[in-house]
């Protein structure tokens, strides 16, 4: 699991300091900062993330925005994008796949136990975690 690259994009400061703890001590991976959309797809071309963690507390637009930008940067287009909400719930894991993203993490969420749940939506590992079904 070493050695993944995780871009997470989160405009509250507290939330985005406890995902970056968590991420690194529980998952063991690198972890870049953006408190918006712009700044993430900025860090996203330089950076070429292994996944896209991405709150939609800003604007479901602005996420619909950026991963459409993603797929037309071609270095970018294999980056899944999982996204971190509130409305998980309203949406099949299909029809996330077909709006572009790879699932995504309900809110509230346990932060410790966020990176099993990314490992368990991008098949990272074998690992059972507890994640939200969409199907």
């Amino acid at each position: 699991m070493l050695n993944k690259l995780i871009l997470l994009i989160e405009p509250e400061a507290s939330i985005r300091e406890v995902l970056h703890t968590c991420l690194i001590e529980f998952g063991g991976w690198q972890v870049s900062l953006a408190r918006t959309v712009q700044e993430g797809l900025n860090l996203c071309m330089k950076t070429c993330p292994d996944v896209i963690l991405l709150d939609t507390s800003t604007s479901e637009t602005d996420a619909l925005l950026f991963s459409e930008q993603l797929k037309h940067h071609s270095m970018s287009r294999s980056i899944p994008i999982l996204l971190i909400t509130a409305r998980a719930n309203w949406f099949t894991l299909t029809q996330f796949h077909q709006m572009g993203f790879a699932g995504a993490i309900t809110k509230p969420f346990n932060p410790a136990a966020v990176p099993a749940q990314v490992s368990a939506l991008l098949g990272w590992s074998d690992q059972d975690s507890e994640i939200d079904s969409f199907d």
